[in-house]
């Protein structure tokens, strides 16, 4: 069994080992994964955190051996706070932009990897306990980001790409993606009883959950649409104000504290 790192801002991750092939999600800077097959120039892997799975390419991911890759999964649980931040490559005099979420692993910013020494100055945050609390603060640091399907950084980032990461932000690792995400934590049965820190989930026609968002206040939901943008919410769904109609409907909400 072979193990990697993401040691770039960010990696694309897709269906299938061809670089015109769907985005399915992307690995930050920093994240650990196992190799489960290569093939033509493509690994597939398994994310270490949630064990998401898809394709990389080769020439974006780094790999090492499982004593390499248990050290690192035993560092601290440390992650970049700052929105965009930049991690200098010492060891090769470089630098380059990383989003919010990245994995720092050290308090300091001073890390080594794969016997590389990285420099990071920005703000970081250590998750090693949940803090429901502050999802919606780390939500909301994303406002404005542009939707992108399969996206999970500060780049671009889609509904449930984008409630994961403040979630995993703030300790809590939930599923990639939001049909997944809906039978998690547990059900709040009514749209008053909900509480900042709540999912809300929607579905399509065929009553399939495609979409989510993050209770931030009574009557107001952020969520990736076209944007991550602040729209009202009631117990039909998504009142849009600019286009004066609901954009989805809304099938359930969960509470995803305690996972």
């Amino acid at each position: 069994m072979e193990f990697g790192i993401c040691l770039l801002g960010f990696a694309s991750l897709r269906e299938r080992p061809d670089h015109r092939s769907e985005m399915v999600s992307q690995l930050l800077f920093g994240e650990l994964f196992e190799v489960l097959e290569t093939r033509n120039g493509w690994h597939h892997v398994m994310l270490q955190a949630d064990r998401y799975q898809g394709w990389v390419a080769v020439n974006q991911v780094e790999l090492m051996g499982f004593e390499e890759y248990n050290h690192i999964k035993g560092l601290p649980a440390i992650l970049g706070t700052d929105l965009i931040g930049f991690m200098e490559n010492l060891s090769e005099q470089s630098s380059f932009p990383i989003g919010a979420g990245s994995s720092i692993y050290s308090g300091n910013g001073e890390i080594s990897l794969l016997g590389r020494q990285f420099s990071y100055s920005g703000q970081t945050v250590q998750v090693s306990a949940p803090n429901v609390e502050r999802v919606t603060d780390f939500a909301m640091m994303f406002l404005n980001v542009p939707y992108l399907w399969g996206g999970r950084s500060v780049f671009g980032m889609d509904c449930s790409g984008f409630v994961q990461l403040a979630f995993r932000m703030s300790g809590i690792m939930i599923p990639r993606d939001a049909s997944v995400q809906a039978t998690k934590g547990e059900t709040v049965h009514l749209i008053h009883e909900a509480r900042p820190g709540d999912l809300l989930f929607f579905d399509n026609h065929e009553e399939e959950i495609d979409h989510v968002g993050l209770l931030i206040n009574e009557g107001f939901i952020i969520h990736a649409h076209g944007k991550v943008r602040i729209d009202m919410i009631d117990h039909n769904g998504i009142y849009n104000r600019g286009l004066k109609k609901y954009t989805h409907k809304l099938r359930l909400i969960r509470r995803m504290e305690g996972l």
